[in-house]
């Protein structure tokens, strides 16, 4: 049997729903993945681990000077709560926290352009800012059409600089506190942080020449609030689905492992988690191929090569033999095949990213109904996975030396922050 490009889109739609970290929902598309890995007769199971995972009860944001308006807000997930009652202060817009910015920021509550990144978070925790006031979207964004993103304190800012109240709101209602010259708020956040438990989906085609000779693949399944997902990421889940039953049907020469890693959106945590499980058989391991994002009827196809030049080459040859055109990046990617690449085994992401206006991510625009993705397009991305895979998995030389060359070394060391001080 071949690969099928209906049958992955059908699997999509059956998922697309809301698969937040942590939740009872990316549990639930766990098990469905389980069930589908198990039908087509391969050995899989599930391995949990544990997530930090927050809860907001409630959030407000009050201007109270010089006039008086509440904006719906929502509170950061993993956000520190205000005080019984609120928190009164002023408030101070410190767009992209120049040191002009930073010397007026102490005791306030800060509003900052989009969401604050670790060096922005960083150097508000220690201006002394009371609290934090991000927006997202648009301007042109109707309130019917559109939800406020719900952010959250990841463990890569609050273990390092430590907590913070934190909030989101509108693009539109930001703008308009700074327009009318805001000068004090009351703000509000009952916040619950706790040890939540997310899934990695995982099975395993023993390979019949080279048993001890290892292809990771992966994709991530879960999603952000208020989106399907299905642009991001279960696009790639249906795809690994399918080639694991290509090879069930076509035993490979190499043993091939298939991750669905949960968690992805919270920063790679399923991935994380399963290489430092898994740690003592990733010498064995050649080669992680990825796919993230598939789908969309208008986009460019790209494959990134997280290795050295001789994996990008080798990458560039076998790109002019696929059967759609694909563009090569020696380049990394932020999603699941970093963890690996960060461990020593050469990784790629296969993509097809959406072209400008056809493509919508981490809100509720991603979705079937949004009629961006088809499963034409999707069968783009399967076709280029599986040409791949079926020269890994059986070629007699393998033909990626198992080398992270000191450029792709340098991002993947910049991106976990590792050389943060280096990017001032």
């Amino acid at each position: 049997m071949s690969v099928s490009a209906y049958r992955a889109f059908q699997l999509l739609k059956e998922l697309s729903y809301e698969r937040v970290s942590g939740s009872e929902n990316e549990k639930r598309a766990a098990e469905r993945l389980l069930q589908e890995a198990k039908s087509i007769g391969v050995d899989a199971h599930i391995e949990e681990f544990p997530v930090s995972c927050g809860k907001v009860h409630s959030a407000k944001l009050i201007v109270t000077a010089p006039y008086r308006k509440e904006y719906p807000v929502t509170g950061y997930e993993c956000s520190l709560s205000t005080p019984a009652g609120g928190l009164d202060g002023e408030f101070y817009y410190a767009e992209n926290l120049l040191p002009g910015h930073l010397k007026n920021v102490k005791d306030k509550i800060v509003l900052v352009n989009g969401r604050p990144r670790r060096k922005d978070y960083k150097k508000l925790q220690e201006a002394g800012a009371a609290a934090i006031l991000s927006f997202s979207g648009s301007m042109l964004d109707r309130p019917s059409e559109t939800d406020i993103a719900v952010c959250k304190l990841r463990e890569t800012l609050t273990d390092s600089f430590g907590g913070a109240i934190a909030l989101n709101m509108r693009c539109a209602d930001a703008a308009e506190i700074v327009r009318r010259g805001a000068k004090t708020m009351h703000i509000e956040v009952d916040s619950e942080s706790y040890e939540g438990t997310s899934q990695n989906v995982c099975a395993v085609i023993t390979g019949t020449d080279w048993p001890d000779e290892i292809i990771s693949f992966g994709a991530h399944y879960d999603s952000v609030h208020f989106s399907t997902g299905v642009y991001d990421n279960m696009s790639g889940s249906v795809i690994l689905m399918e080639i694991m039953q290509y090879f069930a049907e076509h035993p490979p020469k190499r043993t091939l492992k298939f991750n669905w890693y949960g968690s992805e959106e919270q920063g790679l945590l399923g991935s994380k988690a399963w290489t430092a499980a898994h740690e003592d058989e990733l010498e064995k391991h050649l080669l992680m191929i990825n796919v993230d994002v598939a789908a969309p009827t208008l986009g460019v196809n790209i494959f990134h090569v997280l290795a050295d030049d001789k994996a990008t080459a080798y990458a560039e040859k076998l790109a002019e033999k696929m059967p759609y055109p694909i563009q090569v990046k020696a380049d990394i990617y932020s999603s699941d095949c970093v963890p690996f690449a960060d461990r020593g085994v050469p990784a790629v992401n296969l993509c097809r990213f959406g072209a400008q206006g056809a493509n919508f991510i981490h809100d509720r625009r991603d979705n079937l109904k949004s009629g961006y993705l088809d499963k034409n397009a999707l069968n783009i991305t399967l076709q280029q996975v599986l040409y791949l895979a079926k020269r890994v998995a059986n070629v007699k030389q393998f033909p990626i030396p198992r080398v992270i060359g000191p450029k792709i070394r340098d991002k993947i060391d910049k991106y976990l922050f590792r050389k943060e001080d280096e990017e001032k």
